[in-house]
């Protein structure tokens, strides 16, 4: 085993592991947004927010660049994409069974 994938992987995980973080990924799927307007799609307060970007910034999952006064701030590794759409895809399916048990 690669010790330093499951490394990575564990790390990723974990910084993607609050319910706000996936939030914020979700968000700036169609590209980047400033604290602001990430705050309010997200609905956390703009110092919630800046705390997590800079969690999700530090681990190397989000870039940022200044604007003026404004940091903008955008998905540096797609992979997150996938791991939501893995997570979105599985719950589909346990909902899924889950109706399909409850209607025998």
């Amino acid at each position: 085993m690669d010790e330093a994938f499951i490394i990575d992987a564990a790390e990723m995980l974990k910084v993607m592991g609050h319910p706000l973080r996936i939030k914020i990924a979700q968000c700036l799927e169609p590209g980047e947004l400033n604290v602001g307007e990430i705050s309010k799609a997200i609905g956390a307060a703009q110092s919630a927010t800046s705390q997590h970007l800079k969690a999700m910034r530090m681990r190397g999952l989000l870039d940022a660049r200044r604007e003026g006064a404004c940091m903008y701030y955008g998905i540096a590794r797609p992979e997150v994409y996938k791991i939501i759409q893995c997570i979105r895809e599985g719950a589909a399916r346990a909902s899924d069974a889950k109706q399909v048990a409850g209607g025998r």
